[in-house]
């Protein structure tokens, strides 16, 4: 009885080597959090974002939108993302430039309310506002909501959102033709993140944003 009870414990202990063990599905848990909201940039300006504490995240992906808001030329306005890991230790991380062009705008006609996905312009075929996945940017009377929108689809000037609009906007707003946007991939070692916009550029002016999606669980 001694021997066949020996076996079976050696039979469970070999089976217990080879078979591996069942792990639990991981779940994340995530969260967003606007860092810089929508704001002017005049030309030949720097303006520093706000640091975003990312010392408790897993994962941090930072979000960019520089949009082009002056019919002169733009020369390429300068981004540089820097990370630090103590207070006040700021060191870049990376630098980039966006487009050298001249942004296209034309006006809303009408009011468009939030959640709507149709947005009626002036005139859709200036710079393309009418293509199908054409980013642009809407500049609200207060700059803070302001926002990026995709055409989906067109019918002449009334254009097909492919999502709808997050805030409410009035008619006669100004529309602009170029975005810039960037992802950038934050080290998990960092404690805080921060953008800074280099406008060098003479005479055209700019609007920026800064957002951010941190896994803050497993």
């Amino acid at each position: 009885m001694r021997r066949v009870l020996v076996t079976c414990v050696l039979v469970l202990f070999i089976v217990c080597l080879v078979t591996p063990p069942i792990l639990a599905a991981l779940t994340k848990t995530t969260a967003f959090d606007t860092i810089d909201d929508w704001q002017a940039v005049a030309a030949a300006t720097a303006v520093v974002g706000n640091a975003e504490d990312v010392g408790a995240s897993y994962s941090t992906l930072l979000f960019i939108e520089v949009a082009l808001t002056d019919t002169d030329a733009q020369a390429g306005c300068t981004v540089l993302v820097q990370v630090s890991y103590a207070a006040d230790d700021w060191i870049t991380l990376t630098t980039f430039t966006g487009r050298a062009a001249t942004s296209a705008t034309t006006t809303i006609v009408g009011a468009v309310a939030d959640s709507n996905t149709i947005i009626d312009l002036t005139d859709a075929a200036t710079a393309h506002f009418d293509h199908p996945a054409a980013k642009w940017f809407i500049v609200d009377g207060t700059v803070a909501n302001s926002e990026t929108v995709i055409t989906k689809s067109a019918a002449t000037n009334a254009l097909t959102l492919a999502d709808d609009v997050v805030r409410a906007h009035a008619t006669g707003l100004s529309v602009w033709s170029m975005v810039d946007e960037w992802v950038v991939v934050i080290p998990m070692g960092a404690a805080g993140v921060r953008t800074i916009i280099n406008n060098t550029d003479a005479d055209s002016g700019v609007h920026f944003r800064t957002y951010c999606s941190k896994v803050t669980g497993l």
